[in-house]
């Protein structure tokens, strides 16, 4: 038993450094993470959660992490250590009224851990990206002089979040949560100008780099409540403080040779040069409901709504034309049959779930909202109570009005659930 562990554990670490290694190489994500405070994703991490549309503030679960609402660490199993991890992938194709584009990014989904403390105060602790920045935009003109010109646009980087939660369940089938969070990361935006026509004229970078390090605090409420002996009924509340991020900046200036297309860059003139210069971010209030019901080992449906405000908030001194946001999201899983004689694909759980997202992006005048259908399966591992849990999303993201973008991206996440009953004294070794 204790070798099985040692396998789950060492799987375990192995798809964390995996995860790792796929983050650094992070490529196009989305033109409009240029904006705002990059790509806000306003789907949950964790694959399971994915293949229902997203759906999180009314789920608690013996089975996996919920950081999205931590009262539902609540229901995890006083017997019981929880691990979760996860990778997750994108292929995206941009489209403008006249060009078509693909591009694609992956990286490190979550990392999740939930375990006892008292039989009444459950823990957690998770790791995932708050927001992503990946862009590539070349805008070309002309000057009076009819010297064509370039300027490109390469944004590259992300802000991560590191949750440790605590809920306690002070009366029966309710429990209330709070997640301390550790936001932190670099985001780096650069431009251009560059004459493609000659190579003896110096060209203009721009680049400006921002380093966040700083704390968030969400809480939540889930109270569950028996409809008859194996169905349920959840609700869930969902809250997260507006705080001002401490962060630092850096921007420079520079005339150059080279630098085009990964080339070496030669520098000539450092026009302006400013080093970690502190500034601060308003991240808005955020409020969340959701309610789901269950039958106990069968099947579950939820739907969950979440806003966030936006509107009038400023990134470092910019607007960027932000409004509120939100979003909302339906979705469930069924179990064929759940026993243990049962053939392996009746013991498999499907999910499937769909979800609208009004991001807090409004550029020309169009909201850059996004939509997306998902269907998912945890797959059983023999013997155990451990999962392979995979999911696909198919969705679109802004429009080709106004001279936008739209993005058509087919999204895919694969983790692993472990569970193991580490706190059982046995009777034979």
């Amino acid at each position: 038993m204790r070798l099985n562990k040692l396998r789950k554990i060492t799987f375990f670490i192995a798809a964390i450094l995996a995860g790792i290694a796929v983050q650094a190489q992070s490529g196009i994500d989305s033109p409009y993470s240029r904006f705002g405070f990059g790509t806000i994703s306003a789907l949950n991490q964790n694959s399971r959660q994915q293949g229902m549309g997203g759906i999180g503030n009314a789920i608690g679960s013996n089975r996996f992490v919920n950081p999205v609402n931590p009262a539902s660490y609540g229901s995890i199993d006083s017997l019981s250590f929880l691990f979760n991890a996860g990778l997750y992938a994108t292929s995206v194709t941009y489209r403008t009224t006249t060009q078509t584009q693909t591009g694609s990014h992956a990286q490190l989904s979550y990392f999740a851990a939930g375990f006892p403390v008292m039989r009444w105060w459950k823990s957690g602790i998770s790791l995932m990206p708050y927001s992503r920045t990946g862009f590539n935009v070349i805008v070309p003109g002309q000057t009076s002089q009819g010297v064509r010109y370039n300027k490109l646009f390469e944004g590259s980087g992300g802000i991560n979040k590191f949750t440790i939660g605590n809920a306690v369940s002070p009366l029966k089938n309710l429990s209330i949560g709070l997640n301390a969070n550790y936001v932190f990361g670099r985001n780096t935006n650069a431009s251009l100008l560059y004459f493609p026509d000659s190579n003896y004229m110096a060209t203009t970078n721009v680049e400006r780099r921002l380093l966040t390090s700083d704390f968030t605090l969400d809480a939540g409420l889930l109270y569950s409540l028996k409809l008859r002996s194996d169905y349920s009924l959840h609700l869930g509340l969902t809250h997260s403080f507006a705080t001002k991020l401490n962060v630092r900046r850096e921007y420079l200036v520079q005339s150059q040779f080279g630098g085009i297309n990964g080339g070496v860059t030669y520098p000539v003139d450092t026009i302006v040069y400013e080093a970690n210069r502190k500034d601060k971010i308003d991240i808005p209030m955020g409020t969340g409901a959701g309610i789901a019901i269950e039958k106990q080992n069968r099947w579950m449906a939820g739907m969950d709504f979440n806003w966030q405000n936006w509107e009038n908030k400023q990134v470092i001194g910019r607007n960027d034309s932000l409004i509120n946001s939100w979003n909302v999201a339906v979705g469930g899983h069924y179990i064929p049959v759940h026993t243990a004689i049962s053939g392996y694909w009746r013991k498999v759980t499907y999910r499937a779930g769909a979800r609208y997202h009004q991001s807090y992006l409004q550029l020309n005048g169009q909201p850059i909202n996004e939509f997306g259908i998902s269907f998912g399966a945890s797959l059983p591992l023999p013997r155990t109570y451990t999962t392979v849990d995979v999911s696909m999303e198919i969705g679109q993201r802004g429009t080709t009005a106004s001279n936008l973008i739209r993005e058509t991206f087919i999204n895919f996440t694969a983790g692993v659930s472990i569970y193991e009953r580490w706190f059982v004294k046995r009777k034979y070794n």
